[in-house]
């Protein structure tokens, strides 16, 4: 009886390490540099596969290269087995039951993030953490890209393509200082809000997307004066007195010196999460890390 092709020639990991490196580092060679491989030995995984499934997967565009459709849907499976075959080394090598690895996160809010990671380095110090502050979208965007494993980000619902748990449901409301003549009023309508000076995040924060949304149903063109990069900084320009802030409920705390109004639209209210991909659920430092907010819950 003949043995099936699939099964005589399998797919090889040194193969879906050469592809799945060229596609995040756009070009052959750097692929080559990164694995630490000859640029032809590269050539031949990837055209090897090609050859032997009819398929183009890689579309070169002058210097660079990119995925095609096709290795577009299989590349969060092919970093699936990549990781999960990583997980395997590790834990051969320590011979334990976490073995060294990494996570690389990304965080939009520091607030829920921070003692969160915290509390994971102090339980697994084996594990090296590459945190970055970023806005939800740019966090997604690394989802794409495959440069990152765990996101804490902000919406409506988990984002589709991702996994995860969620952490906190708060409402988005105006941050002012204490003595603002608003701060007594309890809730703000709309119409208050119309001539406010706002400070706010940056375009991709996807609190500052659920807030212009619900304005521009509420037939409110907010007034943003000022657009930054992190909550430390609008808290910081709110009690200069420049403006108000836009921040979502859980955010704001006591050093800020800030209060929080709310504003009168049941729509308002934020989902912030704890996200990964779902093809690495079961990569074990990512198993790890969700138990560890179970437990810090």
């Amino acid at each position: 009886m003949d043995v099936p092709n699939r099964i005589k020639n399998p797919l090889s990991l040194s193969q879906l390490r050469a592809l799945e490196a060229v596609v995040r580092r756009g070009s052959f060679s750097a692929a080559a540099k990164e694995i630490g491989v000859s640029q032809p030995s590269i050539s031949n995984h990837v055209h090897g596969l090609e050859n032997r499934f009819k398929t183009r997967l890689i579309a070169k565009s002058g210097y660079s290269v990119s995925a095609t459709p096709a290795l577009e849907a299989l590349l969060p499976k092919i970093r699936a087995i990549l990781a999960l075959t990583s997980d395997l080394e590790s834990e051969l090598l320590h011979q334990r039951e976490l073995g060294a690895g990494e996570l690389r996160i990304g965080y939009s809010t520091y607030q829920l993030a921070i003692p969160r990671i915290s509390a994971f380095m102090a339980r697994h110090p084996e594990i090296t953490i590459e945190a970055r502050a970023l806005a939800t979208s740019d966090i997604l965007d690394l989802f794409d890209n495959g440069d990152i494993d765990i996101g804490f980000v902000t919406g409506r619902e988990i984002p589709a393509g991702l996994q995860g748990e969620l952490l906190v449901q708060t409402r988005i409301v105006i941050a002012a200082r204490a003595d603002h003549p608003l701060a007594s009023k309890g809730t703000l309508s709309w119409k208050d809000l119309e001539t406010l000076p706002l400070l706010q995040r940056e375009s991709s924060s996807g609190t500052r997307k659920m807030f212009e949304a619900a304005a521009t149903v509420a037939g409110i063109k907010p007034k943003t004066i000022l657009a930054l990069g992190s909550w430390g900084s609008i808290a910081t320009l709110i009690r200069s007195g420049i403006g108000v802030g836009i921040a979502m409920e859980a955010e704001i705390t006591d050093r800020d010196g800030c209060v929080a109004i709310p504003i009168d639209s049941p729509s308002l209210i934020a989902n912030h999460y704890v996200v990964w991909q779902k093809d690495m659920s079961g990569v074990a430092a990512i198993e790890a890390f969700r138990a560890s907010l179970n437990s810090t819950a």
